[in-house]
């Protein structure tokens, strides 16, 4: 049987290079390229030759899709269940689906626990871009780059808060410039101007008792949200990922609130700094239980940072090394993937 590949329908216009990242986890495990692109978010229309997919991810901007077409021969693996949309994976057709094809790998311990009790066999297996390290790999000191990867920051639009934006500009105008100029007219900062240097502004308030100046001044911003027009395809958009990924596997260090930039970096050796804000919305919170283990972590708390190994400030000698309770997950991973894909 052939081997299928997930791709993804744009979202008002942008796709997230992350679900790209996903799909190139999966494909390391075919050993011819795959013909067979399936979309995500409409499985259940596949009417193609049997094909075996690997399906990772979540499935949760058209619920109502699901479950996929009969088609398709699964293995669930790194499989998410969203809190806003749980009744149409925990419907009795749902159930019965899963079912069929558990044991479901599940990326984290909240959906683990909704399969658990419906009495469906479930596991915890972590993400699928933990084997990503089968294709891409950190070599220490092979370029000296640091990456800030949309980190999370709060704009607030209030009088009092653009005041102290305004006032944090003029006293630290050029590494804020700097900020600006690497940030503006991309997704995360989608304007320049006069705007773009006070979300700067806001960026440089939150994150400087972290992170150095000099950090912010050599250090390279990426956003991993972009615009589809400028894409002809799904190809375009998986060069696009493996030259994120080649980046990232050369890095010095990466700074990052996109868990499909930190679990990479896992992945290839690449020591990552996971950004993660504590009063999160149940939308994102939802998917970390379990992932977030894995990570050297700097926890947003009311404005605040605390983290489980950061001393003191960020800057371009800084080095460290990643925890390593990933590599069991990765292991297992790597392992169910082939026999899949091989039989």
């Amino acid at each position: 049987m052939e081997n299928g590949l997930l791709v993804y329908t744009p979202l008002n216009g942008k796709f997230n290079i992350g679900d790209y990242i996903q799909s190139l986890a999966a494909k390391q495990f075919f050993q011819t390229p795959s013909k067979h692109y399936i979309d995500r978010d409409h499985t259940n229309e596949y009417k193609g030759e049997p094909v075996n997919l690997i399906m990772n991810g979540w499935y949760s901007h058209s619920p109502q899709n699901w479950p996929p077409s009969e088609q398709i021969n699964p293995l669930f693996v790194a499989f998410h269940i969203n809190e806003t949309v749980k009744k149409f994976f925990l419907s009795e057709e749902s159930i019965s689906y899963l079912k069929k094809h558990e044991p479901i790998g599940c990326r984290d311990y909240n959906t683990l626990n909704m399969l658990l009790e419906k009495g469906i066999d479930a596991y915890f297996s972590g993400c699928l871009t933990l084997t990503l390290g089968l294709t891409y790999r950190h070599v220490e000191n092979k370029e000296n780059n640091i990456y800030i990867v949309d980190p999370f920051f709060d704009f607030k639009t209030k009088p009092q808060a653009l005041f102290s934006y305004t006032q944090t500009l003029i006293s630290h105008y050029t590494v804020i410039k700097s900020i600006a100029n690497k940030v503006k007219n991309s997704v995360l900062v989608p304007f320049s101007g006069l705007k773009a240097l006070l979300v700067s502004a806001a960026i440089y308030q939150q994150y400087s008792s972290v992170i150095s100046d000099e950090v912010f001044i050599k250090a390279q911003f990426v956003c991993q949200e972009f615009f589809s027009k400028d894409y002809a395809n799904d190809d375009e958009k998986f060069k696009k990922a493996d030259e994120i990924l080649k980046k990232y596997e050369r890095a010095q260090y990466v700074i990052t609130s996109r868990i499909h930039c930190a679990l990479p970096c896992l992945a290839m050796g690449t020591p990552v700094i996971f950004v993660n804000k504590s009063e999160d919305t149940i939308l994102s919170s939802c998917r970390f239980g379990g992932i977030l283990d894995f990570f050297n972590l700097l926890t947003i708390n009311k404005g605040g940072f605390f983290s489980n190994f950061l001393k003191e400030k960020l800057t371009c000698n800084t080095h460290f090394k990643n925890k390593e309770l990933h590599k069991t997950y990765q292991e297992e991973l790597i392992k169910r993937c082939r026999e899949f894909t091989t039989k």
